[in-house]
């Protein structure tokens, strides 16, 4: 029984810590944060981004952001323009 109660204060200490990194780094705009929820607009040309989008390469698949459909821009997953 008290290996049971073991791997639950595991588990525990393990989901707070994975927690804590998601809104530092939510925090920081880093990698492993939450960006923007729902759409926002291109930074270079004004144009509302889709909340809903298609990743246009495995970048933006794995770690979020959107290419405007109208200049191109790419933008990361807050709203800031990515290096091309």
């Amino acid at each position: 029984m008290a290996t049971y109660g073991i791997l639950l204060l595991v588990i525990i200490v393990l989901a707070v810590l994975g927690v804590v990194v998601l809104l530092r780094q939510t925090r920081k705009h880093g990698r492993w944060g939450i960006g923007a929820v729902g759409g926002i607009n291109c930074p270079r040309c004004g144009t509302r981004l889709e909340a809903i989008r298609a990743p246009k390469s495995v970048q933006e698949t794995m770690w979020g952001g959107w290419t405007c459909p109208n200049c191109g821009a790419k933008v990361d997953k807050y709203g800031k323009e990515r290096a091309a």
